[in-house]
């Protein structure tokens, strides 16, 4: 055989040989890649496995906090206007604002918390749309609150640990019924609302055949028309609460105490006056004066307490000194004849405040009669107890 084709057919064999291995190294490399994916795969659906079962563990403690929260609100709806009327601080309109500051304070929790669970994120959109659950019924209570506030004439209590004012925030403005109704009625929509999205949520997780298992929804239970927290029942429930009783506004402003500075030389000067707010009483001076001992001024200190169910701002609390001594008797010097003098205090329902009227110039061996009273407003259907006068005879 000529030289020159065995040298053809040895270049061809070398060929063959080079290409079977470029292709058993293809085959090694593409088994290792596929391999690899599959490998991977598997991993990441372990990993996706794992974070969506644990925020479905997450997510479901929320919400049932907030089915807590709304079953607590529809109960407080449904009682509040048969409340029975009963005394501060423990009045129908305090137990009513207390379980609504309750309700919102609960609620924006649970919204900040259903926002708290990502990274990592869970399958889909389950996230975003679960913290939008939590958002629309923290936003909806905040309207509830704002809408039976202005209906009553009531304000949000000051929160336990945040930085306190001197002055207690004043009633919101009032809202007539029928903006109570419609406000009210907006609330329970944006209640529904948020109902509807959360059942599209968990017929979604369903679909998706996630392992998230989350909880029916209390918020708004079928009828919708029939639910304490639906558009229907708040609306009417804005007239029920205006017509209430015990969640009308009482005014009733009383001193509580009095004290003198001076004391009395004896016992029985001035002191707790009548049984606070379940026995207020006015005293007025009897034969025998209270003997306070030698002095140049008379400083009176005065307890302020607003046993009724509103806010009242700008109390004025007054005091008043003029001499009383019999018929025939020389006066004292000019500038020791008495006085008068004011201080203005805004109360919360329930709450007491102690004042030290600013001293009066007296006279030895002369007797002064001291009125001490608090301006009521036009409505507080009970004087008493909103002044108190005293007999003071000061030794010469």
């Amino acid at each position: 055989m000529p030289r020159a084709r065995r040298r053809r057919r040895s270049a061809a064999r070398r060929g063959w040989s080079r290409t079977l291995v470029l292709i058993l190294i293809l085959t090694v490399a593409t088994v290792a890649i596929v391999g690899s994916v599959v490998e991977v795969h598997a991993q990441s659906g372990d990993f996706r496995t794992s974070t969506d079962t644990g925020y479905a563990q997450l997510a479901t403690l929320v919400a049932k906090a907030s089915d807590q929260t709304g079953a607590q609100l529809a109960q407080l709806m449904q009682s509040g206007p048969q409340l029975p009327v009963s005394q501060v601080p423990l009045s129908a309109r305090a137990e009513v604002e207390q379980g609504l500051d309750r309700a919102v304070e609960a609620t924006s929790d649970q919204a900040t918390r259903a926002a708290g669970l990502v990274p990592p994120q869970p399958s889909g959109a389950v996230s975003a749309r679960f913290t939008q659950v939590m958002e629309e019924r923290a936003e909806a209570t905040s309207d509830l609150r704002a809408s039976i506030d202005q209906l009553l004439g009531m304000s949000p209590a000051p929160i336990p640990g945040a930085p306190t004012s001197a002055t207690p925030a004043a009633p919101s403005p009032g809202s007539t019924v029928a903006q109570a109704a419609t406000a009210m009625g907006s609330a329970g929509r944006r209640f529904e609302g948020a109902d509807d999205s959360y059942r599209a949520l968990v017929a979604y997780v369903r679909h998706q055949h996630l392992p998230v298992a989350l909880p029916s929804s209390v918020w708004v239970p079928a009828p919708v028309e029939n639910a304490p927290l639906g558009s229907v029942r708040l609306a009417a429930t804005a007239s029920a609460m205006a017509s209430s009783p015990a969640l009308v506004p009482v005014h009733q402003l009383v001193i509580t105490a009095l004290g003198l500075s001076p004391p009395a030389v004896a016992s029985g000067g001035p002191g707790i006056v009548g049984d606070g707010c379940s026995d207020p009483r006015s005293v007025v001076p009897g034969p025998a004066p209270t003997v306070l001992p030698p002095a140049a001024t008379v400083s009176v200190g005065v307890t302020v307490t607003n046993c009724g169910t509103v806010t009242e701002t700008g109390v004025v609390v007054n005091q008043t000194l003029a001499v009383a001594d019999p018929a025939g008797t020389a006066p004292p010097p000019v500038d020791a004849r008495g006085g008068k003098d004011q201080q203005r205090v805004t109360l919360a329902s329930g709450s007491s405040v102690a004042l030290t009227m600013p001293p009066l110039t007296v006279a030895g061996g002369h007797l002064y009669l001291l009125d001490v009273s608090v301006a009521v407003p036009t409505d507080q259907a009970n004087p008493a107890g909103t002044t108190q006068q005293f007999l003071l005879q000061i030794t010469g």
